[in-house]
């Protein structure tokens, strides 16, 4: 245990405390500080009414400080929250663009299977008459429709490969950001509770 002796509102008193002595003495400052900002105001208060006077405002400050930090700290768990959330959306979109990868790869594979069969079909016309015009037209016929589908294979696989890329973009970008943000908050959240208790630390009575 420290003991230092201080004065408040002229009056000495042996002040003892775990804390530092420079600490000891900082806190008496503080508090006959209030005391004589109190007495100025109304110079008839007797030195008891402005001592209780003075410990009501410091136990004002206490409750605002105490009410502040809870509610930073409420923000910052809110935040928390949200970066759960934003958490389960980021999933919520890779699903959707891996759903649409998956649906576009069904719709190749079916152009695919049509493709063979007309082709196969286009071979067995080709068997049945040789240099038959009727066949010949049936067989160009197929073979336009066969590149087309071939072309539209190539339509859904470069948008497969767009869909793959601007899902890695999203994904990204979404992340990126996720971080940026919640990094800003929490940081933001930290400087506003850690100011509350610095104000809160150099009250007397708000320790």
């Amino acid at each position: 245990m420290n003991t230092v002796t201080i004065k408040i509102n002229g009056v000495e008193y042996n002040l003892k405390g775990r804390e530092n002595q420079e600490y000891l003495v900082q806190v008496a400052k503080y508090v006959d500080g209030k005391v004589k900002d109190i007495m100025s105001n109304n110079k008839k208060l007797s030195s008891t009414a402005a001592a209780t006077l003075a410990s009501l405002n410091i136990a004002d400050e206490l409750f605002k400080a105490d009410i502040e930090i809870e509610a930073l700290i409420k923000e910052r768990n809110t935040n928390e929250e949200k970066k759960i959330i934003f958490s389960e959306r980021v999933k919520e979109i890779k699903n959707e663009c891996d759903k649409i990868i998956s649906e576009k790869d069904k719709e190749i594979e079916k152009l695919k299977e049509i493709i063979s069969l007309m082709k196969e079909k286009a071979e067995e016309e080709v068997k049945k008459a040789q240099d038959s015009n009727e066949y010949k037209e049936k067989f160009e016929k197929l073979g336009q429709e066969v590149t087309i589908m071939e072309e539209e294979i190539k339509k859904n696989l470069k948008m497969k490969q767009l869909l793959e890329q601007r899902n890695k973009e999203i994904k990204f970008q979404l992340q990126n950001s996720k971080y940026k943000i919640l990094d800003l908050e929490n940081k933001l959240i930290e400087a506003q509770i850690s100011l509350a208790k610095e104000r809160k630390d150099k009250n007397v009575l708000l320790k």
